[in-house]
């Protein structure tokens, strides 16, 4: 059985070491023997962009003999070494821009030394240029450029506050100058390929407007499934781990991919219906013989918490959101928006495309769960602690519903009175989304959370189906509980839910302003 690589980013290192590789050299094999020239693939973190880059590195290095049974060893590629400008800009220092031009200077010469090549110009942006002209004369072949991470002197800075953000500006406005050497026509007949890879997508303008022919990869459907693993790819190069795992589990191979599904598989990055799993996951589940939260912990999204705080987004919509597909695309550093950034980071991903319209969801359940302990620990300041939530998931299964309130009630006691809204309509949202995030952080497979369901002439504020049960929740602020239930009378909004035949509850929750709580909550059957 092979072993799962756990860190290598090095595609010569995997091969060697007879690690398991899942061959996406068909993709490679398509971009490189096309004359277009300029790429660019975004992807969200730990998704495989580093490997990428390191392949592409070793075709044009002419490494034939570590490509032995994959796909493009059975293509006509000629396997010739060209010269190659590689910038990964994870080891890039970028915390000034006086840091960034001096760091990518330096990297600019280390190539020039290397080749044996002496550079006349001191100014960094025209030295690439100069190095670019220089390397396809020596070698008489067209340059290989590489980029990897191009967008890291920018993020870096984002939701850091106003002097870091300008310096991310600075970063950017010097990238831009130094990507416009590649639009000059003797610099692109020097070229064979530019490769670049990112997680953010910021506008073209701003930052490739030189590159007007770029492929942007990240959106062209025969693209979708590039980067993470396809299902068929899972079973087939993980099909003894699995086997393995099943054993350890003391479970069919079935519930364990079915149980992986659940929580690393949907992401979909173009409108194909094409889904991947996250490969980062998949590795340190199969490693560890546990499902548990992997992706999600190699990286803490404390500025999109910052982003969503800041902006008072509502967080139910998250679970459902429509946007145009247009917005999605790119942003700008200075009004960022937090739909397209939850996209391009990989916390939302397509559910459904309806002509121009992209509806977005959480991708699985480790993103969902993950992303939400970290809202709610942002939006009350406080750490919520698990084991609350699962004496509050006991509650409500077993229907003690005095316990299950007085457990939310402590809960909403320990965030600080300073962070809630002043303003009433506010106020009613944040208690509304505080108590949504604690009931969807129990739910899983068995039990369903839904909130703002449509009927046919209202809204739903929350829904949950658990066991023979389902439970449908008004909130009020100010007013009363009994005014809650007497609302989804009128509305009748269990009409659309009797088709169940699950027994329905019909809940009123009160939050009182003045106590900064929930004062009362009323149950009452559904009557047919």
């Amino acid at each position: 059985m092979k072993y799962i690589n756990l860190t290598l980013s090095s595609f010569e290192e995997i091969i060697k070491q007879n690690t398991v590789y899942v061959d996406k050299t068909n993709y490679l094999y398509e971009i490189i023997s096309k004359p277009d020239k300029y790429y660019f693939l975004s992807r969200p973190r730990r998704f495989g962009k580093s490997l990428t880059v390191s392949t592409l590195k070793a075709i044009f290095e002419g490494k034939r003999e570590l490509f032995n049974g994959l796909y493009i060893s059975k293509t006509d590629w000629q396997w010739e070494k060209y010269p190659i400008i590689q910038f990964d800009f994870n080891g890039i220092p970028s915390s000034s821009n006086e840091i960034l031009i001096k760091s990518i200077d330096e990297k600019i010469n280390e190539i020039a030394k290397k080749n044996n090549i002496k550079l006349s110009t001191k100014e960094t942006t025209k030295k690439f240029k100069e190095l670019i002209l220089k390397l396809n004369k020596r070698h008489k072949k067209g340059v290989v450029i590489l980029v990897d991470e191009y967008d890291k002197p920018i993020i870096n800075h984002l939701g850091t506050g106003e002097e870091r953000l300008k310096i991310g500006i600075k970063n950017r406005e010097f990238l831009k100058e130094f990507y416009d050497n590649l639009k000059e026509a003797n610099v692109s007949e020097a070229i064979k390929l530019v490769f670049i890879t990112g997680v953010s997508k910021f506008s073209k303008v701003s930052i490739f407007s030189a590159l007007n022919n770029l492929i942007e990869l990240d959106i062209h459907p025969e693209f979708s499934a590039m980067l993470g693993y396809t299902q068929e790819e899972l079973e087939k190069n993980f099909q003894e781990h699995l086997e393995d795992f099943s054993k350890k589990q003391n479970q069919s191979i079935e519930k364990t991919i079915e149980e992986f599904k659940y929580w690393y598989d949907g992401f979909r990055f173009t409108e194909k219906e094409i889904r991947v799993y996250n490969p980062f996951s998949i590795g340190r589940a199969l490693s560890y013989g546990k499902i548990d939260n992997y992706w999600f912990d190699s990286g803490t999204p404390t500025f999109l918490i910052n982003l969503i705080k800041e902006k008072k987004y509502y967080i139910p919509e998250l679970k459902r959101l429509k946007i145009n597909k247009e917005k999605l695309r790119a942003y700008e550093i200075e009004k960022i928006e937090i739909e397209p950034l939850l996209y391009q980071t990989g916390y939302l991903t397509i559910k459904e495309v309806e002509e121009e319209i992209y509806i977005l969801t959480y991708p699985n359940y480790e993103v969902e769960r993950s992303f939400e302990i970290n809202l709610i620990d942002g939006i009350t300041e406080r750490k919520i602690e698990t084991v609350k939530i699962n004496e509050v998931k006991k509650a409500l299964i077993k229907g003690e519903y005095k316990e299950f309130f007085e457990i939310i009630k402590q809960l909403f006691k320990q965030i600080p009175s300073t962070i809630i809204p002043k303003k009433t309509a506010e106020r009613e949202q944040y208690y509304h989304t505080i108590f949504y995030l604690i009931m969807n952080l129990m739910s899983d497979n068995k039990l369903k959370v839904r909130s703002e369901i449509l009927g046919s002439d209202s809204r739903v504020d929350m829904l949950i189906e658990v066991n023979n049960k389902i439970y449908i929740i008004e909130f009020k602020c100010g007013q009363s509980a009994a005014r809650a239930v007497k609302q989804i009378k009128e509305k009748k909004y269990a009409e659309q839910f009797r088709d169940s035949k699950k027994e329905i509850k019909l809940v009123g929750i009160n939050f009182d302003t003045r106590i900064k709580n929930i004062k009362e909550w009323k149950i009452e059957k559904d009557k047919k």
